[in-house]
């Protein structure tokens, strides 16, 4: 498939032709555009053959010149007519195949007529097989994956034929073997064996091939090796045959050895059957009879079969509980087997059975752990060199990643872990953390991950945060490296005596809570944060291993609240190490590793151990006439290589290679040695181009990747840094099909390039999308059960619950369930959600689900007996004891069944991921480079097994741990190239004790790699060759020199020697040498580290020094350290003015030791961002500076290197800098210059560092100043011994003289101190500008540094070409007059409209352009005038007619509301009302005020009414009722608070504003007195006093009076006066009624109009065409809507009822309040004892009727009846039922009822009719007799209701004479009445739909299929089912007659019948 390999390009390759295409159907038409192919298409057959059966007559097109053009222009790109034929083809081939496979093949086309399948004879399935292979020869995925779906089908004949073909009891012997051989062709070909998606498949066919324990292909393998040797004793006598035998016989047994190993590697039980053995034996004998060994593959294979036969079996024995290593063959005399197993449960022989993380057991055993050594000379349990390598490489790297863990977690079993008195801690300096009291708060099941049960990890704060604030803490969190995601921590918890251990990985690190509006079903992950102002620190976690054991340890902990330590262990990322162990565990099983010979020694027994002198060429290049072409690297003349021969490579002219390709001596060398070994080891000594090498090298092996077969090339690095610079290289020179896997790349150039990215661009076969989505549906499914697993332990995780244990006692304990759910002690029914909460009663302390250890099973045991016996015959105690039984054994089940799904759920995981990882494979095969980390090798190991790569390169080889470069020995792998330098850099590891460094680590020598140990030799192995580059080109000869006691043959190149020297320094090379102590740091961080503040601050100042010569860009100088601590001192210094750059791998370092976090350093402040995830720190300079340590700086480089060495001690302890291969490091960066500051007395009890520093005190480099250079003064001397040096003797990078240069090119000096070239380039002159400007003669104001730029003075009193005056204008605008616009306002005309309009003098009215500002006059339709001007209502026409377009209107609408005082606020709306009022309600009292809107109905207020005085007494009613007491007209006798009498009346609130004060106030001029026009200080108080308003006016009583009592009285605020409340309280309680009307009608024209929709709905639904699944399985679906309205319609009717209306409320109160005044009366008594004066009769009428106002009520009602007739109609119309007897469909039309039953709709219909006539309410009343009627015609119940429904029908007749606009209603009444009269209709049930009834019965979950069942028919036909057995049980009545169905004890009661056609 044609990929795009362009960076960021889509796939523009055609998808609708081609094999392997991933169509649907391979063998369909491309699609093609619709408007371009005919309906007609091409004859298969015809195009295939030439001809075709069916003549003229065939329905397609035999045009094939036309159809191919059609072809070619459909789709999504060309198709070729020969691209077609071959899809054809494939068609074609598949379609014989999977004709052979169906069964019943002979029946003919015109005979239906079934024929029995005939035998599969030999011939049959040879024919089968041969055509199998065919397809799998040809490159179409789609067909591949077909044929094995196909060949297990159970249906299709697969089997049989793989069954004849293993059958070699046929006597044709030559028959029999090529059928078989033909089968094994099929079943071993790598179409098959490679798709990762069909896998299961495939596994399904070894599962036949073997039989039960492999019997059945050992019995078929051992019967062909003998027809095989009698084939040789046929063919040895014809001389002429024997060849034809030996190819034949050489090709049988490769497929049988093939597939035998295929079998053993699927099924490794085989390998014990008794028979295997002999098979092995023969096929070794028919090899050697046959001369077959000359194939070096079948030699290979048996070998191979013998070691995993003898591996397995010896591991049965070594296994054996008595076994002591007696007579087995792998156990040396000197080795007892006991010592490598058996010291705890996780302690075995074999190290596939190891668990990769630490049990308990092995962390508790005090036994030593074993470790074997390294050396091939010491004695070890296990011979085979293969077995013994990957045993040392697996236990040595587990135990360098678990060594410090196993010790940490050691020292907290001794402790108590519940935290409850202390915290514990580790006994020594451990790199871990504790976090105390963590339990496990949550478990549920999240994503679809590897392990999708996680949990979450609440803990104390740490000691380190209790301090700080949430900000503080947030702050910190994010700063820390601790509980990175993907990390792994350990939960330790107390379970009684003992401990429990959990290891889980972090999968939630969250700092913030979930973003702001996130909802309820969001998931539970999201409710994880680490910090919070009420809740504990949390993480989200998951188990690190998914087995039984630990999902039933995580659940008890859950469930019993188990407090304990969280352990977080060094940072360790299982990620990055599982794979690796895993990886070395099966190879350990399959026991295989390519070029052994070369890696390891053979085996004592091996008679070829024996190593040539020479290592061959590859195998692929070992091929007779096979060369190498070098033309990709050469210049003009073609060049070839000749590996054939092993020792062809000496014979090749290296001065020819170096001319032609360029390449130096040694890299021609090293390029030649790789290509011709195919174990080759190239070391490239820093500054010798290796990594260019190694990029020539691929370019060469590219070139000849077709001829030499060899697919993609793996290229390996240990870093992605360094993978991602050598693809970038490749991309460079041109190699672009490049595919990297992983998603850690930072390179821009590699992100089309990645893995995810390519296989998107791939379509999934037909097969693959079937897998895939049955997989998911699978997943889910489990996923689903796993969460209903978990409830009932969430329900007991507090205490025993019915809801958790009810189904656990009921399945185990039926007779204590009975009896719980029953009665009580006394024999009382239980009352309660929880029966055993009441049996259990209160637990003072709360309950702990914890076993009690006392408790024992038999103690258990009577507690169950008794309690089955009578439950409340146990005591509190013993009840509890035995609850928590029940809860410990419930959980332990549904941990275990939790698991189960759990596992199940993976296994559908696990082929999603397969379907996806064969997707990358396909990918991968079409790429020419495939790179990937070590790790990303591991971890994808399955995958890469299957691309088959004959090459592979290993960058960094010398860095990487032998345990991660053996997963590179694949087997097929035929060259592997390994680039690198053992000198420099080792792999990293954790443990010191295994380092070659360390005296005890020689034993194990676990950081040496396999590059050094094969490059150095051991003993028992010789060095392997290895080619040296020896030529740099990097460091100045000065700098080399000090290597080159590490590397004698290194040469520098000639540029070398041309190199400049450092700009602003004395030396080049330097050693600044001080005596300044070392700061040693053990603070929070989980490592000490070291620091030097003295080396600081040096380096700082040095590094700015250079920086000032601006000779550097910001990658040319780079600082090295050696320590973590030093690094983080550094940056903290220098990236207040530089913009750090960190590598991944020292920010991980720094993360993993602690150190983003210091406490006795402030970080300096970051403007954006925090923490360790920043690799870049802006700061205020733009300047950039590499800052590493020494061990994360190999393979860079940089102009100029500042090293700060640290250590200075008066021990003289160097530390990391003490091995020559970190001194070489360091040492070799530099190509300018190099510069050391470091204690020179401590440095020189290190051998190396001693040459060091001797050849540089040779040449006076080492000293305690440093001389700086002055690149003005070069014979100034400057020397600085300390940092403030440098700013004293050299401030700018100069020195402390005056500059002496002239500036250009003002010619001024230059005023600064002395500095470098390029500050002075860049300095800016300071001097007054002393130029004159030529235009005007005014001198420049500006710097002289500065552009003059245009002339700024101001220049006054310019006349314009106007005319006018400009008062100011710049002098360089006065250059050019015509540009300045003149701003005096002129009067001018119009042209297009004539108006007149006032403008600036520089505005052309005249112009297209100009708009007239002229506002419109005209008035809109809503009567206000059109907000637009002249320019945009006035619209010319092309024809030069006038016209206006007004705008909308803009202005505010100011309406008034109609039941309230406000106005509208909106946008004028004309033709659309104004809505409600949805402001503040003013409605208030003295007790409180309204808080709906304006709109909504007001609550009265109820409380005691406050106005009394002493004249009138009080008012007895509630607050908003009438008064029942008459103002008072006295002056009120109260006193202001300025003194003077109050002005208002008796009662009356007085103000509080002294301004009223007649006296001594400011109001005397208001006028009060509107009748006579008085002022306020001319009115007699005492005769007329005053009232006071809310508002803040104030009148007197007369003037108030005369217009409260006027009829039309507004509602005013009720707490303006007291005075009125008898007029105001009856004007307020109105409005408040008719809010409540109006609200009331617009809900009810809501709920009508939903009506409509329901109802319009339910005629639209398509679904009444398939009307019986409806009917029976969805119909509370079909009838949601209708149903909740009627429901909707019920609670409205409730809410306007008339005891929920206002007036209501105040009628209670009012009676309320007189019962307590006179006692009980009648209604009308009470409301005629009011006293109410003021309120006339009309007025009276008018309140009652707004109190009892019902047509809200009645018409909710009404709605409800409607949604009721709707849904009943629907029922009918879908079933849609019709018989011939009228009376029989009668009983048959009966819908199904789902709201209320007919006869209580029927009675509300004559509810609603009664009242709607009593509230005069005549259009109700008819809609309600409409719907009376329509209910009588639709239920049977209801029919005897006829006559009344016409009686209804004659009296809305009648009512219709006395309404207007009524014909619409009369229409209906009519047509009611005459369907009424008609009677109803209805359906006959066709046999179509009978078939429906059942299907719709029968399936779905509920249905009739889940269980036996029967069909009936009641007495009057009408068909039911029965479920269960299918007898009746019970009675009931037919839900469309009524009749009696059913029966009892399975008799059917009389009438009923089997329905059998329904069966």
């Amino acid at each position: 498939m044609a990929l795009s390999w362009r960076r960021g390009s889509g796939a523009s390759s055609n998808r609708g032709g081609g094999p392997g295409r991933g169509r649907d159907t391979p063998w369909r038409k491309a699609r093609g555009d619709d408007t371009k192919t005919p309906s007609k298409g091409v004859c298969h057959f015809f195009q295939r053959t030439g001809s075709c059966r069916f003549g003229t007559s065939c329905r397609y097109s035999h045009d094939l010149e036309t159809s191919n053009e059609r072809q070619s222009t459909s789709g999504n790109g060309t198709h070729p007519t020969q691209s077609s034929r071959q899809e054809f083809d494939f068609q074609d081939q598949y379609g014989d195949v999977k004709r052979l496979l169906r069964p019943n093949r002979g029946r003919s086309l015109f005979n239906s007529s079934t024929q029995p399948s005939r035998q599969v004879s030999n011939t049959d399935a040879y024919k089968f097989w041969t055509n199998a292979v065919a397809i799998l020869d040809e490159d179409n995925h789609q067909i591949h994956h077909l044929l094995a779906k196909d060949l297990v089908n159970d249906n299709l004949r697969g089997h049989e034929y793989m069954a004849t073909s293993m059958n070699m009891d046929d006597g044709d012997i030559d028959r029999s073997v090529i059928s078989a051989m033909a089968y094994l062709k099929v079943i071993t070909h790598p179409a098959l064996l490679d798709p990762i998606s069909i896998d299961g498949f495939v596994g399904e066919i070894y599962t036949f091939f073997g039989g039960a324990n492999g019997d059945r292909a050992i019995s078929f393998l051992t019967k062909l090796c003998d027809r095989l040797r009698r084939y040789y004793a046929f063919y040895c006598a014809e001389p002429s045959l024997e060849s034809k035998f030996e190819t034949k016989n050489t090709t049988v047994a490769l497929l049988m050895l093939e597939a035998l190993s295929q079998l053993l590697h699927r099924q490794l039980r085989v390998c014990f059957n008794g028979d295997l053995n002999p098979l092995v034996n023969q096929l070794e004998q028919l090899s050697a009879e046959s001369d077959l060994d000359a194939n070096t593959a079948i030699p290979a294979r048996l070998a191979w079969l013998w070691q995993l036969l003898k591996r397995e079996q010896a591991r049965v024995a070594a296994d054996a509980p008595n076994s002591e290593g007696k007579g087995n063959a792998r156990v040396p005399q000197h080795m007892d087997l006991r010592s490598i197993r058996g010291r705890h449960d996780n302690d075995f022989a074999d190290i596939s059975r190891i668990q990769i993380l630490p049990t308990y057991s092995e962390i508790d055993s005090d036994e030593t752990e074993y470790l074997p050594s390294t050396d091939l000379t010491r004695p070890n349990v296990i011979e085979d060199p293969v077995q013994r390598h990957l045993d040392c490489a697996f236990r040595l790297l587990r135990h360098d990643i678990f060594g410090p863990v196993k010790d940490a977690l050691k020292d907290l079993l001794a402790q108590d872990v519940s935290c409850n008195r202390s915290v514990p801690r580790f006994n020594s300096d451990k790199s871990a953390q504790i976090y105390a009291k963590a339990s496990i708060q949550h478990v549920f099941v999240e994503g679809h991950g590897p392990n999708p049960l996680q949990a979450s990890v609440v803990f104390e704060l740490p000691y380190q945060l209790r301090k700080k604030s949430v900000d503080e803490q947030r702050r910190w969190w994010q700063d820390s490296s601790r509980l990175e995601e993907g990390e792994l921590v350990a939960f330790m918890f107390p379970d009684g005596n003992e401990k429990r251990l959990l290891f889980l990985e972090v999968t939630v690190k969250r700092v913030e809570g979930p973003k702001k509006g996130a909802e309820k079903g969001e998931r539970r992950s999201n409710t994880i944060r680490l910090v919070s102002k009420n809740q504990p620190p949390a993480i989200g976690v998951k188990l690190a291993t998914l087995s039984g054991e630990n999902v039933a340890l995580l659940m008890k902990a859950h469930g019993e609240k188990s407090q304990g330590v969280l352990v977080e262990v060094n940072g360790l990322i299982p990620g990055t190490f599982v794979p690796v162990l895993e990886n070395l565990q099966k190879m350990m099983r399959e026991g295989d590793m390519a070029l052994r010979r070369w890696i390891l020694p053979g085996s004592p027994n091996d008679p070829n151990s024996g190593q040539p002198s020479e290592i061959p060429p590859p195998a692929y290049a070992r091929r007779p006439g096979f060369v190498f072409n070098l033309d990709p690297i050469t210049k003009g003349e073609p060049l070839t290589i000749d590996a054939s021969q092993p020792d062809s490579h000496r014979n090749i002219d290296m001065g020819k290679i170096e001319q032609l390709t360029g390449l130096d001596h040694g890299q021609c060398e090293g390029l030649i040695a790789a290509l011709t070994r195919e174990y080759a080891l190239i070391q490239g000594p820093p500054g010798t181009g290796k990594s260019y090498v190694g990029v020539q090298l691929m370019r060469v092996l590219l070139h000849n990747k077709v001829k030499a077969k060899l697919g993609p090339i793996l290229v390996i690095c240990y870093t992605n840094h360094a993978l991602d610079q050598f693809l970038t290289h490749l991309l460079h020179f041109g190699i672009s099909k490049v595919i990297r896997i992983g998603g850690r790349s930072k390179s821009e150039e590699l992100e089309g390039k990645n893995l995810r990215v390519v296989a998107n661009e791939l379509d999934k076969t037909r097969v693959e999308r079937h897998i895939l989505g049955k997989a998911h549906s699978e997943l889910e499914e489990r996923l689903k059960n796993v969460g209903q697993k978990l409830k009932p332990l969430h329900k007991c995780r507090n205490r025993p619950t019915w809801e958790g244990l009810g189904k656990f006692l009921s399945n185990y304990y039926p007779r204590i369930h009975a009896q719980l759910q029953r009665l009580d002690e006394d024999g009382f029914e239980l009352v309660g959600d929880d029966p055993l909460a009441v049996w259990l009663g209160r637990k003072s302390k709360g309950f702990m689900f914890k076993t009690n250890d006392t408790t024992s099973a038999v103690d258990v045991e009577e507690l169950t007996r008794r309690a089955e016996n009578r439950i409340h015959s146990l005591s509190e105690s013993e009840r509890w004891i035995l609850a928590e039984s029940w809860a410990a054994s419930m959980r332990q089940e549904e941990s275990e069944r939790l698991f189960e799904l759990l596992d199940q759920a993976m296994g559908h995981r696990q082929t999603i991921h397969n379907v996806h990882d064969d997707l990358n494979r396909r990918a991968l095969l079409q790429a020419d480079v495939i790179g990937i980390t070590t790790t990303g090798l591991s971890r994808n190991i399955a995958m890469l097994r299957r691309i088959h790569a004959k090459v592979v390169v290993c960058e960094e080889a010398a860095e990487v741990l032998e345990p991660h470069i053996i997963s590179a020995l694949m087997p097929g792998v035929e060259h592997f190239i390994q680039i690198g330098d053992h000198l420099q850099l080792r792999p990293q590891i954790q443990n010191y004790s295994l380092s070659l460094e360390s005296h005890q680590g020689l034993a194990w020598q676990l950081d040496r790699s396999q590059f050094e140990r094969r490059a150095l030799g051991e003993p028992g192995m010789l060095p392997a060759p290895v080619a040296q580059l020896d030529v740099q080109r990097r460091m100045r000869p000065e700098i080399s020199q000090l290597i080159r006691g590490i590397y004698p043959k290194l040469k520098d190149h000639d540029s070398v020697a041309k190199l400049p020297s450092v700009v602003g320094m004395r030396h080049d090379l330097f050693w600044l040498d001080h005596k300044h102590p070392e700061t040693s740091r053990d603070d929070e961080a989980r490592v000490k580290s070291h620091s030097n503040e003295w080396e600081v601050g040096m380096a700082t100042a040095l590094v700015k020094h250079l920086v000032r010569q601006g000779a550097y860009s910001s990658s040319d100088i780079a600082l090295l350290t050696p320590y973590t601590g030093q690094l983080r001192k550094l940056r903290a210094a220098l990236s207040k003015d530089f913009e750090i750059t960190l590598s991944d791998r020292d920010l991980e370092t720094l993360a993993r030791e602690g150190e983003g976090i210091s406490g006795d350093q402030e970080e300096p402040k970051e403007e954006e961002g925090t923490g360790m995830q920043k690799a870049l720190q802006k700061k205020s300079l733009i300047q950039t500076l590499r800052l590493a340590t020494v061990d994360n700086f190999q393979g860079e480089e940089a102009k100029i290197i500042i090293v700060s060495l640290v250590r200075s001690n008066q021990t003289r302890k160097v530390g990391f800098l003490r091995t020559e291969n970190r001194i070489t490091v360091l040492l070799s960066r530099a190509q300018h210059g190099m510069y050391l500051i470091g204690n020179a007395e401590t440095y020189l009890n290190v051998p190396m560092w001693e040459g060091v520093h001797g050849r540089l005190s040779q040449s006076g480099a080492v000293g305690t100043s440093i001389s700086l250079c002055c690149p003005r003064h070069e014979d100034t001397p400057i020397l600085c011994s300390t940092p403030e040096d440098f700013m004293q003797k050299s401030p700018e990078g100069g020195c402390t003289l005056p500059c002496d240069r002239r500036l250009e090119p003002c010619g001024h000096k230059c005023q600064a101190p002395c500095h470098s070239q390029s500050l002075h380039d860049a300095f800016s002159c300071a001097q007054p500008c002393p130029r004159i400007r030529t235009t005007c003669g005014h001198v420049c104001p500006k710097l002289c540094g500065e552009k003059c730029g245009q002339c700024q003075v101001w220049v006054k009193d310019v006349v314009l070409p106007c005319g006018h005056i400009k008062q100011k204008v710049r002098c360089f605008e006065t250059l050019n007059l015509s540009k300045i616009r003149c701003t005096v306002r002129v009067k001018q005309v119009v042209p297009r409209c004539e108006h007149h309009v006032e403008v600036p003098c520089y505005r052309d009215v005249k112009a297209d352009t100009f708009s007239c500002p002229t506002p419109c006059l005209e008035f809109l339709a809503c009567g206000h005038q059109c907000p637009g001007v002249c320019s945009t209502c006035r619209k010319e026409g092309e024809n030069g007619a006038v016209g206006f377009e007004h705008g909308k209107c803009k202005k505010t609408c100011d309406r008034p509301f109609g039941t309230c005082n406000h106005r509208c606020s909106r946008v004028c709306h004309d033709g659309e009302e104004c809505g409600s009022c949805e402001q503040k309600c003013e409605v208030r009292c003295p007790h409180s005020r309204c808080s709906s809107t304006c709109s909504k109905p007001c609550s009265p207020c109820i409380e005691k009414c406050t106005w009394s005085c002493k004249h009138k007494k009080a008012c007895t009613m509630p607050c908003a009722a009438p008064c029942d007491r008459l103002p008072c007209n006295k002056r009120c006798d109260k006193t202001l608070s300025c003194g003077y009498p109050c002005p208002s009346y008796c009662g009356e609130e007085c103000p509080t504003d002294t301004r009223y004060c007649r006296v001594r106030g400011d109001q005397g001029d208001a006028c009060v007195d509107l009748l006579e026009m008085k002022r306020y200080s001319e009115v007699d108080l005492n005769e007329n006093p005053v009232i006071f308003l809310g508002c803040g006016h104030f009148y007197t009583g007369e003037t108030i009076d005369g217009h409260a009592s006027m009829a039309e009285i507004r509602p005013i605020r009720q707490f303006s006066t007291r005075r009125y409340n008898r007029a105001i309280n009856k004007a307020v309680m109105d409005e408040t009624a008719k809010r409540f009307l109006t609200n009331g009608l617009r809900g009810i024209q809501e709920l009508e109009k939903r009506l409509e929709e329901v109802q319009d709905d339910l005629e639209r639904d398509p679904s009444k065409t398939s009307w019986i699944m409806e009917f029976f399985q969805a119909t509370r679906k079909r009838y949601e809507a209708g149903l909740k309205l009627f429901h909707d319609a019920g609670l409205y009717r409730k809410a306007m009822d008339l005891e929920h209306q206002p007036t209501m409320k105040l009628f209670d109160a009012i009676l309320t309040r007189q019962r307590e005044v006179t006692g009980p009366a009648s209604l009308v008594k009470q409301i005629d004892g009011l006293n109410i004066s003021l309120e006339s009769p009309q007025t009276r009428k008018t309140l009652l009727v707004s109190v009892l106002d019902r047509q809200v009520t009645l018409r909710a009602a009404l709605v409800q009846v409607h949604a009721h007739e709707v849904i009943a109609r629907d029922q009918l119309a879908v079933a849609g039922q019709k018989k011939p007897e009228p009376e029989s469909a009668e009983a048959k039309a009966k819908p199904t009822g789902l709201t209320k039953s007919p006869e209580t709709l029927a009675e509300l219909c004559t509810d609603i009719i009664t009242k709607a006539k009593e509230a005069k309410l005549p259009r109700v009343a008819i809609g309600a007799m409409l719907a009376f009627a329509r209910l009588s015609n639709l239920h049977a119940e209801l029919r005897e209701k006829r006559d009344a429904a016409l009686e209804y029908l004659e009296d809305a007749l009648r009512l219709c004479d006395g309404l207007a606009d009524s014909e619409e209603l009369r229409k209906a009444v009519e047509s009611t009445k005459q369907r009424l009269l008609s009677g109803p209709r209805y359906e006959v049930v066709t046999e179509e739909e009978r078939k429906s009834i059942k299907a719709a019965m029968v399936g779905g979950p509920r249905g009739l299929s889940t269980n036996s069942g029967h069909w009936y028919t009641c007495a009057n036909g009408h068909p039911f089912a029965i479920g269960e057995c299918g007898m009746p049980m019970q009675l009931a009545r037919c839900p469309e007659c009524g009749a009696v169905i059913g029966g009892q004890d399975h008799e059917l009661v009389d009438g009923v019948s089997r329905a059998r056609e329904m069966e």
